[in-house]
């Protein structure tokens, strides 16, 4: 991100892969003293954290409950001879202050 960052000086903002790289990005945008709007994936307690604290905007929770009974309802219709659609989207959440 740092290496963005000097490349890319009017970067806005980050969608980051996982929120660990989100939060790797805040790093980079506070020594850089960048206002960068960060997002990050997982909702994980470090970044839920940094939202609270106001240093990063958003993460995604995903619902791996909801993805597994999916997965259950779907092999399920599988073995009883059933077709299932090739994607199945899942809800996520957005996290943010």
């Amino acid at each position: 991100m740092e290496n963005m960052l000097q490349a890319n000086p009017d970067i806005k903002g980050v969608f980051a892969h996982n929120d660990e790289m989100a939060l790797g990005a805040v790093e980079a945008a506070a020594a850089a003293k960048k206002d960068i709007v960060i997002v990050g994936f997982d909702a994980t307690e470090d970044a839920t954290t940094a939202i609270k604290n106001g240093k990063m905007a958003a993460t995604v929770a995903q619902k791996p409950d909801l993805m597994g009974a999916t997965a259950v309802e779907s092999a399920v219709k599988l073995a009883k001879g059933e077709t299932v659609d090739k994607e199945i989207p899942v809800e996520v959440e957005l996290i943010k202050k």
